[in-house]
C-alpha cells in the first residue's frame, strides 16, 4: 500500500480555515470540495469529517477512501492547488470505488483547467504562502 506523503496533506487548523474562507466550492452528492491556489509545488489535499457523519471508524473509512482516490490522481493534478475535501451525510455508506467515481469528475476538471499551471481563476487561500 502506497501512502500520501505529508507534504501533500493539509494538517493545520489555520489552513483548513484559509481555504474555507476563500475557496471555490465544487458540490457532489456526499462532498463539497473546496478548491483554491497554493505554494506548494504539487497538489494538496485536507479531508474534513465531522461526528455527525458517524462513529470513529465510519470517519476514519470515508477519510482513507478519499485520501485513496486524490493519491491515484495527484499526478494528473496540476501543481500549487489546494484541495479540501468535506463529507456530507451519506458518505460512509459509499465504498472506496464509489467515492472515487464520485470525486473523479472533479479532479479531472481541475486536471483540463488552462495552462497557466490549471489555477487560473482561482482564489488564494488568506494565510497561504502566496500572500507572504
Amino acid at each position: 500500500m502506497q501512502t500520501l506523503p505529508t507534504s501533500a496533506r493539509i494538517r493545520r487548523r489555520r489552513e483548513f480555515l484559509a481555504l474555507q474562507g476563500s475557496a471555490k466550492r465544487r458540490p457532489t452528492r456526499h462532498f463539497l470540495v473546496l478548491v483554491a491556489r497554493d505554494a506548494a509545488p504539487t497538489a494538496r489535499l485536507g479531508i474534513t469529517v465531522t461526528r455527525k457523519i458517524g462513529n470513529a471508524v465510519l470517519r476514519n473509512r470515508v477519510k482513507r477512501s478519499v485520501r485513496e482516490a486524490f493519491r491515484r490522481c495527484r499526478e494528473t493534478l496540476p501543481g500549487g492547488i489546494a484541495l479540501v475535501v468535506i463529507a456530507r451525510d451519506g458518505s460512509p455508506r459509499l465504498a472506496a470505488r464509489e467515492v472515487a467515481e464520485e470525486l473523479a469528475p472533479v479532479f479531472s476538471q481541475l486536471s483540463e483547467a488552462p495552462a497557466s499551471g490549471g489555477v487560473a481563476g482561482l482564489p488564494t487561500a488568506r494565510g497561504s504562502a502566496l500572500d507572504r
